[in-house]
């Protein structure tokens, strides 16, 4: 089995045992509303009504629901290779009151450019660092640019290297250890993949915008944790709490993709 393969596996098999719960995809659900507030604020700041969004590795469909709510205007298309995960998002849309402007399909981010259809936006939450190589991630990236209208985005939160540094030597300063980067992900260097994305969008920005969130959660709460010997808790006020904090630092290696495509020529 390839490690693509296992990794597929490990997100259906997610998808078995999750029963539907909005921690399928992550365990950290605040940080997953954190992304969701973030990644809506740039596609109403971006769209005009009308435009289709491509939802590339939409898992359990939650977050697409809630980007789908937020934005009004835009209609939305989910794909993800997992058919467990599709299954649990057709079942969270069939009740839905959005199922008029949201469908979801079982489809692969390595093979996009076959898609016909030109989209306003395609967004990401977490999906290419389980690309399990950096070749493939880059040809992901220009895969994306090419399912793109004149003029599309690309809106994306994926983990960097630097980010995780960073929160590495801010936990050691605490005497907490490394947050390991887990099997199945690849994180990307901040700098290789700002130069892959200018070969393929007019212009691309990355920004922290869950660092605050990150240094109150995962090493003041943490912290605080080693020092009452409990285990910390994902729902704990401190997670609800923290999405509020403006960013600031670079200690969270979930950061803010902003990529746009060259507009038609008048």
């Amino acid at each position: 089995m390839s490690q693509h393969e296992k990794i597929q596996q490990y997100w259906n098999e997610r998808a078995g045992s999750s029963a539907g719960a909005r921690s399928a995809t992550t365990d950290d659900i605040h940080l997953r509303d954190l992304e969701v507030t973030t990644i809506s604020r740039v596609l109403a700041g971006k769209l005009a009504a009308g435009g289709t969004v491509l939802d590339l590795g939409c898992g359990d469909g939650d977050t697409t629901l809630r980007i789908a709510e937020a934005c009004p205007g835009l209609r939305f298309h989910g794909i993800d290779y997992a058919p467990n995960m599709i299954a649990l998002a057709q079942e969270r849309l069939r009740d839905s009151p959005l199922r008029d402007r949201v469908s979801f399909a079982v489809g692969d981010a390595t093979t996009l450019s076959t898609m016909r259809e030109r989209y306003a936006a395609v967004i990401t939450c977490r999906v290419l660092i389980n690309i399990p190589e950096a070749a493939q991630q880059y040809d992901v990236v220009r895969q994306i640019a090419s399912v793109l209208a004149p003029g599309g985005v690309y809106v994306a939160t994926e983990n960097f290297m630097d980010g995780q540094r960073n929160l590495t030597a801010a936990r050691a300063t605490m005497g907490l250890p490394e947050i390991p980067v887990r099997w199945h992900n690849v994180f990307f260097e901040r700098e290789p993949l700002l130069v892959e994305l200018r070969k393929h969008f007019a212009d691309a920005a990355i920004e922290d915008f869950a660092s605050s969130y990150y240094f109150a959660t995962r090493v003041v709460y943490s912290a605080m944790c080693q020092m009452r010997n409990e285990k910390p808790d994902y729902d704990h006020e401190i997670h609800r709490l923290a999405p509020r904090l403006p960013p600031t630092g670079r200690f969270s290696p979930v950061q803010l993709i902003v990529a746009t495509t060259r507009k038609a020529a008048a």
